[in-house]
């Protein structure tokens, strides 16, 4: 945000409030300290010409927050696009539902709430016990518009200190107490995590319920088990207790066999609507009704293949309303039915991560079909994660671009804008109000091409004997020339899931050394191994390569963004 618009000069005149607006939300860096001191001394300067304006004229009134920086135009109407927060680091869910403010999280842990007409932004919630990389974190929220209730959904480590990660998730309810948040209570816990599809999305529902979305957590047979709350799209009253009318009997279970649920909105007639992820086919769009069956691991998208043809005659599975190949990364969705944009009335509004877009699906009078599929921002603002629509009208989008999937597939983006993540508001304006410097976006008129999600991980010959010189510099002393180890001493490298297993317990083994008991292959080691941390995330993912190819050893290559986000998440 820059200071103008962060200086709310008719909200407040005094020196430290104006200052404490100006911070971003941040990360303390020497860098950043630098650039604060000389922000600072200007706003001494801008501070003294405020409180004369305040002197001159009045401060009781608020202005309100939003710079403008470009403009999207419609069949008839103008949107402006403007920033309404900066400096974010993945900002994963964001909710406009309490009138005149804006909730939102980072994945990281955190949770803000931002005042529409001051611009203050508050931190309402810092997670301790969150897990948080890659696909961990803080995935899931919403607040209740009426109630004063906030609700997360976060993964955990439920082994905490051992190098081989026990991943949970629970889903809390906290009161909202004026600028606090108190009387944690947690509904639902000890859900099966992994390290990818944790999900998730939180709803409040029409008839007063919530509703919370979770991936298959990497169980995709589980999808179909009603005894194991994975790949399920889930019903509970506001204190956690299991609504009667729930199509069994004490579970919080409403649908089932979903693979990664990402978004979650409520339509005309109390429809619920859900996005998800699909593997390298299928991202859909679905209809979510009581007790249905929407097919994965079996059913990937329309059913359309003799063996889906085959399962469907048993199952009764729920097609999507639409499906997407190849994928687009589908993920936050609201609906649409405000007055202020007419193009977009009863049509579903879903942000694109790999897609890199924001596509309004037009729904039919009934709510059951999409009848036109429209494209906006492709790579204009890179992946966009979350959407959010105010009473008002008005629509708020979060973009997700210094997350870790770049780093994963670095061919699969021809650039993304650099900088912190922001969060964007469109609003319909007056043409004639219009900024002639800015830009004007229009419609894209076709999809953009994409590329594959390889993820074979295919070790390279430059790779490998790169990790060969690197495992004779560091590793051979100890563990030999075939990686045999020392008996009693050493352990072998050879054959063992220490090494082709878990990929992210190998490389925490690396960057944190051992000094505990280890039993490798049955017979158990106890000599320290140092801390190779001083190497950078290619080094590791070379040697680490090296080593789960040799030796009789054959698994699938470590990756740099991998052992990024490893380190990443012991330096948090």
């Amino acid at each position: 945000m820059g200071a103008a618009r962060r200086l709310s000069l008719g909200h407040s005149c005094t020196y430290s409030q104006a200052l404490n607006q100006s911070i971003l939300l941040k990360p303390f860096s020497l860098s950043s300290f630098k650039a604060e001191f000389f922000t600072r001394s200007i706003l001494k300067k801008i501070t003294l010409l405020s409180l004369l304006f305040c002197v001159l004229y009045s401060c009781n009134k608020s202005i309100e927050i939003g710079t403008p920086i470009a403009y999207l135009q419609l069949e008839q109407t103008t949107l402006e696009i403007a920033d309404v927060a900066t400096g974010l680091d993945i900002p994963w869910d964001v909710d406009a539902s309490i009138s005149g403010e804006l909730w939102f999280t980072e994945q990281k842990g955190l949770v803000y709430r931002l005042n529409l007409k001051s611009g203050e932004h508050k931190l309402m919630l810092q997670l301790e016990d969150v897990l948080f990389r890659k696909s961990y974190g803080l995935l899931g929220m919403t607040v209740h518009p009426e109630q004063n209730y906030l609700f997360i959904h976060y993964t955990y480590q439920a082994n905490e200190g051992e190098l081989q990660q026990s991943v949970n998730s629970r889903v809390v309810r906290y009161d909202i107490e004026g600028d606090k948040l108190s009387n944690r209570l947690v509904l639902l816990d000890n859900i099966p995590g992994n390290s990818y599809h944790n999900g998730s999305r939180l709803v409040i529902s029409p008839d007063d319920k919530l509703i919370f979305s979770m991936g298959d957590a990497g169980r995709a047979n589980e999808t179909q088990n009603d005894d194991i709350l994975v790949g399920k799209i889930m019903r509970l009253n506001l204190d956690g207790s299991i609504p009667e009318d729930n199509p069994i009997a004490g579970s919080p279970i409403w649908s089932r066999g979903h693979r990664n649920p990402q978004g979650l909105t409520f339509g005309r007639n109390n429809m619920l609507y859900s996005s998800e992820h699909g593997p390298l086919s299928d991202d859909e769009l679905n209809l979510i009704e009581r007790n249905a069956n929407y097919g994965w691991p079996d059913v990937h998208g329309f059913i359309d293949r003799t063996a889906e043809i085959a399962y469907n005659e048993t199952h009764n599975t729920t097609e999507p309303l639409m499906a997407w190949t190849p994928t687009i990364a589908v993920a936050g969705t609201g609906y649409y039915d405000q007055s202020a944009i007419p193009e977009w009335q009863n049509s579903l509004i879903v942000a694109n991560m790999k897609g890199r877009a924001l596509r309004v699906l037009n729904l039919s009078e009934n709510g059951r079909e999409i009848t036109a599929e429209h494209i906006y921002f492709q790579k204009y603002f890179g992946r966009l994660r979350d959407v959010s629509i105010a009473a008002n009208g008005d629509i708020y989008v979060t973009t997700t671009n210094t997350d870790w999937h770049p780093r994963f597939q670095p061919w699969m983006y021809d650039g993304l804008p650099s900088g912190p993540d922001r969060i964007l508001r469109l609003r319909a304006i007056d043409k004639s109000n219009k900024v002639d410097t800015l830009p004007v976006l229009i419609e894209d008129d076709k999809a953009m091409d994409l590329m594959s999600e390889n993820w074979t991980n295919a070790v390279g010959e430059e790779e490998f004997a790169g990790g060969q010189k690197l495992y004779t510099q560091n590793c051979l002393a100890c563990h030999n020339p075939e990686g045999t180890g020392a008996p009693g001493l050493y352990p072998p490298l050879a054959k063992t899931n220490w090494v082709t297993g878990d990929k992210s317990r190998l490389i925490r083994v690396l960057l944190l050394g051992l000094s505990e008991p280890i039993e490798v292959n049955g017979e158990t080691y106890n000599q320290e191994m140092p801390s190779y941390a001083h190497l950078s995330d290619q080094q590791i993912a070379e040697v680490l390569t090296y080593i789960r190819n040799s030796f009789g050893n054959q698994a699938d290559a470590v990756i740099e963004g991998e052992v990024f986000v490893e380190r990443q998440s012991l330096d948090k």
